[in-house]
């Protein structure tokens, strides 16, 4: 037998059919490895990112610790600058109500001063017109009756009372008030 029996014997049962057969099969099977190689080397890829992930988790919660005394020290300087801020705003509270009362009071004696001035001036046209030496005629113009009655309402708006009241008040009220054309 030659070479060629050999091969008859050994391949001449095989058509193109077979053949064709065979390397589709081939194609199919390389298609598949391929395939199932792209699969191997996602899975494993996929794999290395959760381990990697896994390993920075692992590794961040080994700092835990670390970042809590961290965190405890911030908190720590927050609240004591919070502290510093309330000691700070307690001053200056203390400042203003300081400084309010002191506006009060500076209010309060400049009213009264002005209370005293206007009462000066009361009693200055009480003993000029009640006088009966200075104003015999016990009278008053009608201009300066109003100038007087205007002083005597400041003088009350800012709390002016008893002597005035009882005594200068009625005084007045009782000066006959006379017209311009009558002084002339």
């Amino acid at each position: 037998m030659t070479g060629y029996d050999e091969f008859i014997n050994l391949f001449g049962g095989i058509s193109i059919l077979d053949v064709a057969r065979f390397i589709l099969a081939c194609v199919f099977l390389f298609f598949i490895a391929k395939k199932v190689r792209d699969y191997l080397i996602k899975k494993h890829d996929a794999d290395q990112e959760k381990n990697e992930q896994l390993k920075q988790a692992l590794e961040s919660i080994s700092h835990y610790p670390e970042y809590r005394q961290q965190s405890i020290q911030v908190q720590q300087k927050l609240e004591d600058e919070i502290q510093e801020l309330r000691a700070a705003l307690e001053e200056n509270t203390r400042i203003v109500t300081d400084n309010t009362k002191k506006i009060a009071e500076m209010e309060e004696n400049s009213r009264r001063l002005e209370r005293n001035k206007l009462q000066d001036r009361l009693l200055q046209s009480y003993r000029y017109y009640t006088n009966p030496e200075r104003n015999p005629e016990q009278a008053w113009t009608k201009m300066e009756a109003e100038a007087f009655w205007e002083l005597f309402g400041e003088y009350e708006d800012r709390g002016g009372n008893s002597y005035m009241h009882s005594v200068v008040q009625p005084a007045m009220n009782k000066l006959a008030v006379l017209e311009m054309d009558d002084v002339i």
